[in-house]
């Protein structure tokens, strides 16, 4: 299997998988999105609240922040016994301000200096006068499978385009102009296709006679995309998700071996 960066930001990272298969390539889509751990708020407490939204939506704002933190310094609620938590399973935010204001995600002060909203200009609510609002919510950790404030990424992949000429294409102008992407060209008497390319065959309706273009993609090489909507830095995300992938292998491996 080989490995090439073709893009990368500080949200995204778009990369090639060679030499590889369908099913791999969506196991690891699949764990991007919904397996990695990630700090959300789940709970929120009202001390005082006369905005104009209710106390539910904005404990629904308040989980969608997405926020910074460290993976190593934290570790599941579950690992205490019930109804006991400690620092580094658990962040208080608290958010106490008068109105005429609009309180924004750099308003929401952290019980930990490390934990922080990814951006600071997220709106929460708009306060006019004599309003109010005063809250403490606490974020702790959880995986997408069970609810989307913890979903780490967006992720897709799609086949690497090819292409395939049977014959002499009798329109070779028409085709290329077709291409709602500009991914076709021909050089040198020859067909080629860039990685824009989203195999929609729009081309294909195009070309003369019928059947002299084919553009189809490889199932053994990927174009994926691993976009971060979490406070997670998106080459963190794919390595995680392919340490989870490394950890069920070795688990089916053990099990499958009991069946001897």
């Amino acid at each position: 299997m080989k490995i090439q960066i073709l893009e990368k930001s500080d949200t995204e990272i778009k990369f090639l998988i060679e030499d590889s298969n369908p099913q791999f390539a969506n196991a690891l889509r699949r764990i991007t999105i919904s397996e990695i751990p990630i700090l959300a708020i789940d709970y929120v407490d009202f001390s005082v609240n006369n905005s104009v939204l209710y106390n539910e939506i904005i404990a629904h704002r308040l989980g969608l922040i997405p926020l910074v933190f460290n993976p190593k310094d934290f570790h599941f609620k579950e690992e205490h016994e019930k109804g006991k938590t400690c620092s580094m399973c658990e962040v208080v935010f608290a958010i106490n301000k008068k109105g005429p204001a609009i309180i924004y995600s750099k308003d929401m002060k952290s019980s930990n200096p490390d934990v922080k909203p990814l951006y600071d200009n997220i709106p929460i609510v708009e306060l006019f006068d004599d309003q109010r609002l005063k809250l403490e919510a606490s974020a702790s950790l959880g995986l997408g499978l069970k609810h989307s404030r913890y979903q780490a990424a967006n992720s897709f992949y799609r086949y690497y385009p090819s292409v395939r000429i049977n014959g002499k294409i009798s329109n070779i102008d028409e085709v290329i102009k077709s291409c709602p992407k500009n991914a076709l060209k021909f050089e040198n008497n020859k067909f080629s296709v860039n990685l824009d390319c989203d195999l929609c065959k729009q081309c294909l309706k195009i070309a003369k006679p019928k059947g002299v273009l084919e553009i189809v993609g490889d199932n053994t090489k990927f174009i994926f995309v691993v976009e971060s909507i979490s406070g997670l830095k998106p080459e963190d995300i794919v390595l995680h998700a392919v340490n989870i992938l490394k950890k069920k292998v070795k688990e089916f491996d053990r099990e499958a071996k009991k069946i001897k």
